[in-house]
């Protein structure tokens, strides 16, 4: 055994131990805002994922690299993370520390669901700077993503209500005082100030009818053009102002040239390089997952559970 494996023992966190270490919603969106900023400053180094060939019906297999800043600290390493086609998210994120041995290995499912709707969040603090408070959601899925983002929703706007788009029953899904289920699109949509999209990838899409949205929308797409197809973002265009970010312009451009995009054009503004700006109009923000956000996320974790004496030593 190298003198650098020897120096540290691995350190494994289940998906159980996960949940224990979380932080608090606030928490965990001012962290990933602060690997936007990296990725938009190109103080971090962010290749896009690289998607591994997994059939048709939507299942996916993802290996996504990065080298992001933990305060004075480098925190290197990747995800491997797959799903899709029905199947649950699973997966595992490997951290190494400066000397060049595996820190940790993280299960990765909890952590991905944090890491996408702290994401959103942070998004969401972007689009609507100099807007109104967040009070009439609709989100379009019922699956993990619902309950991740349910819990964010209720973390950063309190008295909001949620409309829920799906084909799952309301026994299957997150809902808070105020929300409900909607029986079609058009119920679901009108005047609403925040759409956020997690349709599974693979499924049928549904025609939503963006115009009915309020004219100062938000709309947050984390199902790449499952949900919102390049005829619906010109449409929707051809009639009010819009703005497109994304958290990777790199990734988002990769991902569109390699035809998971149809029909969208190129971003080039980033979550992170817009915190100041005010826009009258429609954001959308079509945020696709990078690795940056996850290994911030799960150096912080990693950290908590060494303090603490969390998780399993391997070796």
């Amino acid at each position: 055994m190298s003198n650098r494996a020897a120096a540290r023992r691995t350190r494994y966190l289940s998906e159980a131990d996960v949940a224990a270490l979380l932080p608090s919603v606030s928490e965990q969106i001012d962290l990933v805002a602060d690997a936007l900023r990296q990725v938009a400053e190109r103080r971090a180094h962010q290749p896009p994922k690289i998607a591994l060939p997994a059939g048709a019906d939507g299942r996916f297999f993802h290996l996504m690299p990065a080298v992001v800043r933990a305060g004075s600290s480098q925190v290197a390493g990747a995800k491997w993370i797959s799903g899709g086609g029905g199947l649950p998210i699973d997966g595992l994120v490997i951290l190494e520390d400066e000397h060049g041995a595996t820190r940790g290995l993280i299960a990765a499912a909890g952590l991905t669901a944090a890491r996408t709707a702290a994401v959103s969040g942070a998004a969401i603090r972007v689009a609507r700077h100099g807007l109104g408070a967040v009070s009439r959601v609709t989100f379009v899925g019922g699956g993990v993503q619902a309950h991740s983002h349910r819990a964010m929703l209720a973390a950063e706007y309190p008295t909001a209500s949620v409309t829920f788009l799906t084909r799952r029953s309301a026994s299957e899904l997150p809902l808070r005082a105020g929300d409900r289920v909607a029986e079609n699109a058009e119920e679901a949509l009108r005047d609403a100030d925040l759409l956020i999209t997690a349709a599974a990838f693979g499924t049928e899409a549904r025609a939503l009818p963006l115009g009915l949205l309020a004219p100062d929308a938000t709309i947050i797409a984390i199902d790449y053009a499952t949900s919102i197809r390049g005829e619906d973002l010109a449409l929707l265009r051809a009639h009010r102002p819009v703005r497109l970010m994304t958290d990777s312009s790199e990734q988002f451009n990769a991902t569109r040239a390699a035809g998971k995009l149809e029909g969208w054009p190129e971003i080039s503004d980033e979550i992170g390089a817009s915190e100041s700006s005010e826009f009258v109009g429609t954001t959308i923000v079509n945020h696709l997952g990078i690795a940056a956000c996850d290994l911030l996320l799960a150096d912080l974790l990693l950290a908590r559970a060494e303090e603490r004496g969390i998780g399993t030593l391997l070796g």
